[in-house]
Parts: C-alpha cells; sequence; structure tokens
C-alpha cells in the first residue's frame, strides 16, 4: 500500500480536533440524524461522520458499518482532508491507490466512495462525511449539493457543541470552586444543566443521575415552584426563601435558599443556593436560633466572590460584593473602580500583584467605599483550570476593631500589671508616679501626663510629670488656682472623672481656662485620686489629680481611656497608702530598736541579779550543809547521825539546783537531764558506796524545767534513790537502780526502779512514819500537782506522772 500523505497543517490540525474534546465520546442524537439522511438523499447502503487522528480514523455516527475505527492508512478520510471539495472515487477497483486497500478487497468490499471534507470556520479539516455502497456508481449534481450542504450541518454542530463544553467547563470550574451548594436550571423546561458537588452531596446523586433530572424532580410543591419563580421573575433575585426539596429515595430536605436569574447561551436560567435546615426545621427551638442567622447570610450572601480572566478583567462579581462595596458588575467594567478603592498607588499595585499570583491563602486589605468610608476586607484566590482567577472575600472590620479593641485591652492590662510590680517592688512613692506618667502617656499618646497633688488649702503643685519637648514643663511649680480654692472641685471629692475634648467649648470658667492656657492645653482626661480612711472619720478623701494633656489640638478620647487612667489611680492610691505605711513603719521600727536596748539593758541587769541571787543561795545552802556535817560530828547516836545525813542530803539537791541556774544560759529554767546526772553521782559519795557494788542507771530526757519543779523533783529523786541505798540492797548485795524520765505531750513522767528486797509485805506507803516516803507523796501530790503509783514486782518502782508547768 501507498504511504499516506499528511497535510501541509498536520500538527496544528490535530491540536485543533483533541480541542473539540469529541474523539471516543457517546453517539449523539443530531449526528445520527445527519447521518442517516445522507445515506436516505444519495441512497447509498453505508455512511458516515469520520474524524482523522494521529493513527486512526474514527467514525463518530455511522450507517451500515460495525465497526467504529480504522487505521488512518486504510481509510477514505486520509485523502479527503487533504481538499477543499468532495472526493468522489466511482469504482475503487479502478484507483491505483484504492486498488489494494483491505477495505476494498475484503468485507466490506467497498466499490464506490463520496466524501466531503469537515472544515471549521476556521479552515481545519478535521474529517468527512462520506457516503459508500458496495457497488460501482456515481453522484448526481443534487445528491452532491445534499452532501455538501449536511456536511456544513455536521461542523456547524460540532463548533456548537464545543462552544457549550468550554461553557459548560467554565461554569462547573466556577460551581465547584465556591463552597455552598448551588445548581442552575433552565426555565424554558426545568432542566438542571449543572450542580456543584456540594449540591449533589446534599441530594445524595451521582453526577450520571441528575444529567436528566428538572427542577420538578426535586421540588415537593409544583404549584409554589411556579409561583416562587413568578415573583422572581418580577424581582430579579429572591433570598431567604425557605423551600422543601426532596430527594430520589423519598426524604425530603428543607433548605433556605437565594435564587436569581441568569442570562447564559441565549436561554434564561435560575441560579439557586441554598443552605441545608432540616435538623433546624425539626427542631423548634434550634429554629429560633437558626432563623436569624441564616436569614442574615442569605440576605446577603456571606462572601464576595469575584471572577478575573487570565488578563485580570472582572467577569463577573455577586450581589453581596456589589452590596458591600458599592460598586456594580458594570462599574468594574466600565471605570477603574480600584483606583477608587485604593487610591495609594503603590498599596494598589500590591493589590494587584496579590491577585495576579493567585495564592491560595487570606490576607487583609483596606477599602474606601463609594460613600467615603473605609472598611476592612480579607481575600484569598482560587486559580481555575482554564487561568481564571476566583477571589473570595468577606468584611472583616468588626474582626478588626476587636483586634484592635484587645490589643488595646492587652496594652492597658501590661500598662496595670507594670505599675502593680512596681509598686510591689518600691517603695518609693516618687518613683512609682515618675514610671506611671510616663507609661500612660507612651500608651496614649498625648503630650503631657501629670499628678498632681493638693495642699490642705486645695492650692497645690505638679509631683510628677511626663512631657513631650518642646511643651511647657510643670513639675514642680506651685499652682494657686481660685476655682479649687473657692470650692469648684467638690466635684472630684465625689470621685468625678472628666474627659474634654476641648476646653474652649467644654463650658469651663473663666479661671480654669487660664489656667489650661498657661499649660498650653487644648484637651484633657482628668480623674481624682482618692484616699480611703478608716477609723471615725472612715470614707475617702482627695489627695490629688491624674491629668493627660492634650497641647497640640483638641481630641476625642474613647471611654477606656478615660477608664484606664480611673483603674491607675486606684494603684497609685495604694502606692500612696503603702508609702505612708512604710513611713510610719519605719517611724515604729526606730522606736521599736530604742525600746528594745532598753529592755536588753535591764533584762541583763536582771539576769545578773537573779545570778546573783541563785549564787548566794546556793553558798547558804552549802553552809547549813557543811554545819549539819559538824553537827554530825558532835554526836555518837546512829540514828541523829542518820538523819543528819539525810537532811544534808536534800539540802545539797537543793543547792545543787540553784548551782546548775546561775551557770544555766536560760537563767529561768533548768535542764533536768544533767541535774539528775550530778544528783546521783552525789548520792552514791555521800552513801559511800563501792563502786559497782549499786548501779544507777538514767534514762533522761532533755526537759526544762522551771525553778519551783525543778526543786520538788529533785527532792523526789533525792528520797527515792536514797531509800533504794538503804534499804533495797542489805548485806552489801548488788543492786541496779534506774532513773526515767520523759515528756509526754504537756505532762512529766518520772519512774525510779530498784531490783532490791522491795518494800515489806503490808507497807502502806502513804501513810508511814518514813520522813522520806511521805515527803515524796506531799511533793508530787501537793507540789507537782501529779500522781503517783507503786508496783512490787522483783523490787520497787515508784510511777509519777505531773505536768509541765510554764
Amino acid at each position: 500500500m501507498n504511504k499516506i500523505q499528511l497535510p501541509e497543517n498536520e500538527y496544528h490540525r490535530l491540536k485543533v480536533l483533541y480541542e473539540y474534546r469529541i474523539l471516543d465520546t457517546e453517539s449523539e442524537e443530531i449526528f445520527d440524524d445527519l447521518v442517516q439522511l445522507a445515506a436516505d438523499l444519495c441512497e447509498t447502503p453505508i455512511a458516515c461522520i469520520s474524524l482523522v487522528d494521529a493513527e486512526r480514523e474514527w467514525f463518530k455516527s455511522k450507517v451500515g458499518l460495525t465497526v467504529s475505527e480504522v487505521p488512518r492508512n486504510v481509510g477514505f478520510g486520509s485523502y479527503t482532508i487533504l481538499q477543499n471539495e468532495i472526493l468522489i472515487i466511482p469504482d475503487t477497483l479502478q484507483e491505483t491507490r484504492f486498488a489494494n486497500n483491505p477495505l476494498v478487497i475484503s468485507e466490506p468490499y467497498l466499490r464506490f466512495y463520496a466524501g466531503v471534507p469537515l472544515i471549521n470556520s476556521s479552515g481545519v479539516a478535521l474529517g468527512c462525511l462520506c457516503v459508500m455502497d458496495f457497488v460501482p456508481r456515481n453522484l448526481s449534481a443534487k445528491e452532491q449539493t445534499a452532501l455538501k450542504y449536511i456536511s456544513k450541518q455536521v461542523i456547524l454542530n460540532i463548533e456548537l457543541n464545543f462552544n457549550k463544553k468550554s461553557d459548560h467547563s467554565k461554569i462547573r470550574d466556577l460551581t465547584q470552586a465556591i463552597p455552598i451548594p448551588l445548581m442552575i436550571f433552565r426555565v424554558s423546561d426545568g432542566l438542571i444543566l449543572y450542580a456543584n458537588s456540594e449540591l449533589m452531596q446534599t441530594f445524595q446523586l451521582s453526577y450520571e443521575e441528575l444529567c436528566n433530572t428538572k427542577i420538578a424532580d426535586l421540588y415537593d410543591e409544583i404549584s409554589e415552584l411556579n409561583s416562587l419563580i413568578e415573583t422572581l421573575s418580577s424581582n430579579g433575585y429572591l433570598h431567604g426563601q425557605e423551600i422543601l426539596f426532596k430527594r430520589k429515595d423519598g426524604s425530603f430536605i428543607w433548605a433556605i435558599t437565594s435564587l436569581q436569574y441568569l442570562s447564559f447561551n441565549q436561554d434564561i436560567v435560575i441560579l439557586i443556593v441554598f443552605y441545608d435546615i432540616t435538623k433546624r426545621k425539626h427542631t423548634e427551638t434550634q429554629l429560633r436560633e437558626q432563623n436569624e442567622f441564616l436569614q442574615s447570610i442569605f440576605q446577603n450572601i456571606p462572601l464576595m466572590i469575584a471572577l478575573n480572566d487570565i488578563n485580570g478583567k472582572i467577569l463577573w462579581v455577586n450581589q453581596n460584593l456589589e452590596q458591600t462595596l458599592g460598586w456594580n458588575l458594570q462599574d468594574f467594567q466600565t471605570y477603574d473602580v480600584f483606583a477608587e478603592l485604593y487610591p495609594n498607588l503603590e498599596y494598589r499595585q500590591s493589590v494587584i500583584d496579590f491577585i495576579e499570583s493567585a495564592q491560595p491563602v487570606w490576607k487583609d486589605f483596606r477599602n474606601h467605599l463609594r460613600d467615603g468610608r473605609t472598611m476592612d476586607t480579607s481575600w484569598t484566590n482560587v486559580r481555575l483550570p482554564k487561568g481564571e482567577t476566583l477571589g473570595i472575600g468577606k468584611d472583616i472590620t468588626a474582626r478588626k476593631q476587636t483586634e484592635q479593641a484587645l490589643k488595646a485591652q492587652a496594652e492597658r492590662e501590661q500598662l496595670m500589671r507594670t505599675i502593680a510590680q512596681r509598686i510591689r517592688q518600691s517603695l518609693n512613692l516618687q518613683e512609682i508616679l515618675n514610671a506611671t506618667v510616663k507609661e500612660v502617656r507612651d500608651l496614649l499618646q498625648v503630650d503631657r501626663v501629670v499628678v498632681y497633688q493638693f495642699a490642705p488649702d486645695m492650692s497645690g503643685q505638679i509631683v510628677a510629670e511626663s512631657v513631650v519637648a518642646g511643651w511647657t514643663v510643670a513639675l514642680g511649680i506651685k499652682i494657686e488656682d481660685m476655682c479649687f480654692q473657692s470650692g469648684a472641685g467638690l466635684q472630684y471629692h465625689q470621685g468625678r472623672k472628666r474627659a474634654t475634648s476641648n476646653i474652649y467649648t467644654a463650658g469651663l470658667t473663666d479661671c480654669h481656662l487660664n489656667l489650661l492656657a498657661q499649660f498650653e492645653v487644648k484637651a484633657n482626661l482628668v480623674v481624682p485620686i482618692l484616699l480611703e480612711s478608716s477609723g471615725e472619720n472612715s470614707g475617702s478623701g482627695l489627695w490629688g489629680l491624674l491629668i493627660a494633656h492634650q497641647c497640640s489640638a483638641p481630641r476625642e478620647w474613647e471611654e477606656n481611656q478615660l477608664d484606664l487612667l480611673d483603674q491607675l489611680t486606684v494603684q497609685i492610691a495604694i502606692a500612696i497608702q503603702q508609702s505612708s505605711i512604710f513611713q510610719q513603719a519605719q517611724i515604729e521600727i526606730e522606736q521599736r530598736q530604742k525600746a528594745e536596748v532598753q529592755l536588753r539593758s535591764a533584762l541583763a541587769e536582771k539576769e545578773v541579779l537573779l545570778k546573783e541571787v541563785h549564787h548566794r543561795v546556793k553558798n547558804n545552802l552549802q553552809i547549813v550543809s557543811s554545819l549539819l556535817q559538824l553537827q554530825s560530828h558532835t554526836t555518837k547516836d546512829t540514828e541523829v547521825i542518820k538523819a543528819l545525813r539525810e537532811s544534808q542530803n536534800r539540802i545539797e539537791s537543793i543547792s545543787l539546783i540553784h548551782k546548775n541556774l546561775y551557770t544555766s544560759p536560760n537563767i529561768g529554767q533548768l535542764d533536768i537531764f544533767e541535774y539528775i546526772n550530778n544528783l546521783t553521782s552525789s548520792l552514791l559519795t555521800s552513801y559511800q558506796i563501792v563502786p559497782d557494788k549499786i548501779i544507777i542507771e538514767t534514762q533522761i530526757d532533755s526537759v526544762k524545767l522551771n525553778v519551783d519543779e525543778a526543786i520538788a523533783c529533785g527532792l523526789v529523786v533525792n528520797e527515792l534513790i536514797s531509800n533504794a541505798i538503804k534499804h533495797a540492797f542489805p548485806n552489801q548485795q548488788q543492786g541496779l537502780i534506774i532513773i526515767k524520765l520523759h515528756k509526754l505531750d504537756n505532762n512529766i513522767e518520772l519512774v525510779v526502779q530498784d531490783n532490791g528486797i522491795g518494800l515489806p509485805e503490808g507497807l502502806d506507803w502513804k501513810n508511814t512514819n518514813s520522813l522520806g516516803l511521805s515527803l515524796v507523796y506531799d511533793l508530787v501530790t501537793e507540789q507537782l500537782e501529779g500522781n503517783i503509783t507503786v508496783e512490787r514486782n522483783q523490787g520497787t518502782l515508784f510511777h509519777i506522772q505531773f505536768p509541765q508547768l510554764t
């Protein structure tokens, strides 16, 4: 077979063919009808519309053929597209080019072919309209004319479909980019032309199911639909309409809708945008709560939307954008609206650069509206497949105002924390006042901030000031204000604060105006500093004023600025009172230090005196002990000597107490641990006990006792140990005496135990002639206010408990 010849514009021809997106598409009724018409007019068994691809000839519509395509080097269309007029081959076997063609020498055995090239409006051949027969033949002039006419209808429908698909694609891209359910239907027959994915998801429909769906199929009441369309036709658009729709499965869905007429491809269509409110309809409470919100959304679509072409020209804007910015679509197309929205050339260029960049991020802009107002908006971009840009914007004026209010509030709170921290860190009132006026001036951006302090005669002076360079310095100047001294400042005593935007229109007295003019004041904020007082004359007193001056020009003040000064005066009052308390405390500390020195001196003298007393008592007791010892040497009566020795031991126990007291660092308290250990050693020596014959063990806590308790406790221990040494271990037998003294809560527990022979059977130790035991009982029960018990088991155990006195 001969190699096929390619058209000179083959590359461009294929590019145009592919742009039509018609290859491998489903059969269409209009093309099928045109093919059948060609076969009928030419009276041929075969007719087809073919498109010549790079490697094949594909049949869009066909009659009498079973195959859908043939190789390009086999098909007759490859030859037809090389010429501008009809190609007729009366007998294919007689043509060298086709004599060996598989379509001629095998099925379907073609002997006749006539084809008209399908040339579009730009002169590009896409394929051909052809008729074929199994026998040789020819076409009459009338049949050739008819075939050419039909070919024009074919190319006309191909281009019409292409234009529709292009428009459809643009609208589809637009609708898919808008994040709310919407659809477009034709008014003439109610056919739904387009629906975005949000809508199909809401109605649980696939694209195939929606292709042949009419609006009436989704509407519950046809009469209501007709009424709605009638109302829409008179208004042009409707917002906030509650409509009951139905799904394919029979379930219902309530929606708030917005409807608007549009013109598209010479058809009148309606755009419906809606929000599903089914759940809200089922709950009456939710209906009341959401109705206002939903109504407000659909009274004015919550997003501004603008469609720009690849050159930045505005193709379409929604109604919300028109209502929000005050410019309609015609204005954008005939007027330089951007110059009005963004008067500053450099700022305007930054907006245009952002749109052209098509960045999918939100960015804030300041717009100048048609009525002269300014508005804060935020915009983002969506790049569409065809290169257009979809701009989506929203009014963020309220958010910006909130941000500014929060920023101002944060600055005020930071100032309050700074002042409060300075008050905590410093007791210097002047430092606190200086810091306050500087921070307030920086925050309010005023020319001067001062703290004014009143004298008792209602004159006063500036005690702290922060002023912008170039304005009169008022710090330290004594001010004789006759207005205050005549009682005009009573309102400040009552806590009144004042904001004056212009001192010359505020109705101030002449004396007040003259005073303010002296310091170049044009506007000011004044808040009283009140100090709380307690006692019989409790209440608040006027200490001074916190004042902010605007000297350059009159100024409108904000309410929160006056409140800020009011809050600061509370902190200043705290600082003043804290400073006053600190000064009083300093005076009291000085007085207390002087008194403490005097008390320490007196106490030292008292301690010396007491130690001297204890020393002399101890010496006197030692003299008495020595006298008793001398007396024992003048008699040979053993009972008398024993009595004198016992008395001497008792005096020695008391003397030992006074000795420990005057050597103790705490002259009023005695450490019982050291005392008892010294006492037991003295008793063993007094009775001349052989070492290791009688052992005394002590388990004594370090307990402090006063003088009276120590003497009584010492005598008790002296008597019990003396009795044990004399009577518990006869015949010089070995023995053990245990002394325990512990503190239990507020009580003292004393145990004296021996392992001797024990008390005689039948002895009532409480009622005995023994002076020692009687003395023990009386000392414990009366002197120490305690109790005593005795256990007679393998020796004797005295258990004593008495309260510790302070």
